[in-house]
């Protein structure tokens, strides 16, 4: 067994694999942050402003965010131009190493996006809000796919695509 969690081996994979593109990754993250603080979103990159953040959409979908950053195509075309195979990276991973020490929070993350779509009948921004404090913690915050994923959220100018779990074909309800 391997002594981290799979979102963290995850993330070192993409490092050891694509180091240029994770050297990108980061500084589109950074920028993108630097935006957020030069428009007032967040007083900085604590993640103390960000719970506050999110806790404030949790209370409110209409919650606005400004921004003139489009972290979506900044993504794309790190993406592209390092040639990033997110599948590539993911068959190196075999999920199975990591079951006894902790489940990734990203499958868990979408486990609940499915059963709080399924209770409620939809799954509004203030629920993401919430789900991602729920699921995640500080150190969670620091790796960058989870902060990718935190950004692409706050971005206005991205649509974010939420990928759920459904179920195995031959699993009853």
């Amino acid at each position: 067994m391997i002594n981290k969690t799979y979102d963290e081996a995850f993330n070192d994979a993409i490092a050891k694999q694509y180091p240029e593109y994770h050297t990108a990754l980061l500084k589109v993250l950074d920028d993108f942050e630097q935006e957020l603080i030069i428009k007032k979103v967040v007083s900085d990159g604590s993640y103390k402003n960000y719970v506050n953040l999110l806790k404030e959409i949790s209370k409110d979908s209409a919650y606005e965010i400004v921004s003139d950053f489009a972290l979506g195509d900044s993504l794309t075309l790190n993406s592209q131009h390092y040639n990033y195979e997110l599948a590539k990276t993911m068959k190196t991973m075999p999920l199975i190493h990591y079951r006894n020490i902790a489940q990734s929070k990203s499958m868990l993350f979408n486990q609940r996006v499915s059963e709080i779509t399924t209770k409620n009948g939809g799954f509004s921004r203030s629920n993401y809000a919430s789900l991602l404090l729920e699921v995640y913690n500080e150190e969670d915050f620091q790796l960058p796919t989870i902060r990718t994923k935190l950004f692409r959220f706050l971005d206005p100018n991205t649509n974010d695509r939420l990928y759920i779990y459904m179920g195995k074909p031959t699993q009853s309800e």
